[in-house]
């Protein structure tokens, strides 16, 4: 028997859907009804009501869950638990996981961190937010830096760093000199990063008529640079795009024009030494003088005259 199959279980009764849990546990459909059947292979009874969709679980199958929710909720205490006596201090693994859209404030905090405290072995792991919210909760990365405009979930915490605007970059003539609405972005021609903006925003990128979606940002700015490709990110991304001339930013209107960006760490109190240090260091003068120097990347595109309105706005 192993824990994850207790997770899979998990993930079924919430979702009531055999491939929605399946893609809620980042696994395969026969992955999960594989450790399924396992489960009740171990326990022996019948779990799962037997039909072509899910039908809910037997009475015996209500007592593993029961049991499954306990269980993963003691790992997570034994993890907490072991990190903090990890933690206290401080040094050993610490593992931040990050968006794809805070990417350019890694090298700011990673850096700084491990300067100030280097018995760490601090690692950088990216995916989207569920992929991050999962590796949270399963104790594999220790905190993670991603957008709060959406619940967090139940267990976790919320910390607030910064805000910002999202842009369209292009060169072709759109929208008013300063902004422009989501029905003229999703008529050109889209490179996309995949996990840069917000879920408002990607909801509206997938109106777009054509649009290429990729994971590198040498390929985003490779067909940004042809003139004929336009992107949104936000403006803390728009170092991405430095060698790409005759590019201008337009502000993109509601919704997902802009995004709160945060940290996001297991409800504890206290929280854990790294994590807090992490947090309390964002804060300094530096760190914060670093982040609006990354937030101001963007002005070098902006329509003329143009650079000081905007980013006193934000």
């Amino acid at each position: 028997m192993i824990i994850r199959n207790f997770e899979y279980l998990l993930a079924l009764n919430k979702e009531r859907h055999f491939a929605r849990a399946a893609a809620a546990c980042r696994v395969s459909q026969p992955t999960l009804s594989a450790g399924i059947k396992q489960l009740e292979e171990d326990m022996d009874v019948l779990i799962v009501k037997r039909g072509q969709r899910f039908e809910g679980l037997t009475p015996e199958g209500e007592r593993v869950l029961a049991w499954a929710q306990q269980m993963m909720e003691d790992c997570m205490r034994l993890k907490q638990e072991l990190h903090g006596l990890r933690d206290h201090g401080m040094q050993g693994p610490f593992r931040m996981g990050m968006l794809p859209a805070t990417s350019a404030l890694a090298s700011v905090l990673s850096v700084a961190f491990a300067e100030k405290f280097p018995q760490l072995q601090i690692s950088i792991e990216t995916g989207d937010a569920m992929h991050l919210l999962q590796a949270l909760r399963q104790g594999d990365v220790d905190v993670a830096l991603t957008y709060l405009d959406d619940a967090v979930g139940e267990g976790l915490d919320a910390y607030a760093l910064y805000r910002e605007r999202m842009f369209l970059f292009t060169r072709a003539t759109v929208g008013e000199n300063r902004r422009v609405a989501w029905t003229d972005v999703t008529s050109l021609p889209l490179c996309v990063l995949r996990s840069a903006v917000p879920r408002a925003a990607e909801a509206q990128l997938e109106k777009a008529a054509k649009v290429i979606y990729t994971d590198s940002g040498a390929v985003l700015a490779a067909h940004v640079s042809t003139g004929r490709w336009s992107t949104v990110l936000p403006q803390s991304l728009a170092t991405m795009l430095t060698n790409t001339p005759a590019l201008r930013a337009l502000a993109v209107a509601a919704p997902g024009g802009q995004a709160n960006v945060g940290f996001v760490a297991i409800k504890s109190d206290p929280l854990p030494a790294a994590v807090h240090a992490l947090m309390e260091m964002a804060h300094t003068p530096e760190l914060v003088a670093a982040i609006r120097l990354m937030l101001a990347a963007h002005e070098d595109y902006l329509p003329q005259g143009l650079g000081k309105s905007i980013a006193a706005a934000q």
